[in-house]
């Protein structure tokens, strides 16, 4: 099982760290937005639908930073309580959290994907512009899969470390 885990470490460190690329660009470009939107108006010429755009954008953009955080064990940890607690009772407490960890993003997933679903099947679009709103669900979706699928090879490798150390 370590075989697994080792062989799967690569390609998801690669696919996170691309996702949060995306995202740290995608972001970059909304801020750059939002000033450009903000001196637009300050000179009379308001930008239409702007709120719309970096609301939808902002919100995938969560999702995408997710799996590069899962996949640095970025998430806190408060361990006021358990740092002094046995290493086996801390491992099993990491493991603990990180089948919570993966069942939080595989019901953040599942909802996130049934809500795409009922947007699009709608026909639901923002306000001013009319952009569908299914396209920042579809984006956040896709970066929520990859979430996922990192959180659930955490807890694989939580629960790999585990049995590797009451082996040892």
């Amino acid at each position: 099982m370590t075989d697994v885990v080792a062989h799967l470490r690569p390609p998801l460190e690669g696919l996170a760290a691309g996702a949060a690329l995306v995202g740290g660009v995608a972001l970059t470009t909304c801020a750059l937005f939002t000033v450009g939107a903000v001196l637009a108006d300050a000179v009379g010429v308001p930008i239409l639908g702007d709120s719309e755009v970096v609301e939808m954008v902002v919100g995938a953009c969560i999702f995408a930073f997710l799996p590069y955080c899962q996949m640095r064990d970025g998430h806190i940890a408060i361990t006021l309580f358990t740092d002094r607690a046995p290493a086996s009772m801390r491992r099993g407490l990491d493991l603990l959290a990180a089948v919570l960890t993966f069942a939080v993003a595989l019901v953040l997933t599942w909802r996130l994907i049934v809500g795409g679903l009922d947007v699009w099947d709608k026909g639901r679009a923002s306000m001013f512009l009319q952009l569908p709103l299914w396209w920042g669900y579809a984006a956040g979706a896709l970066f929520s899969c990859l979430w996922t699928a990192t959180a659930a090879f955490g807890a694989l490798d939580r629960a790999t470390e585990s049995t590797r150390s009451v082996r040892a």
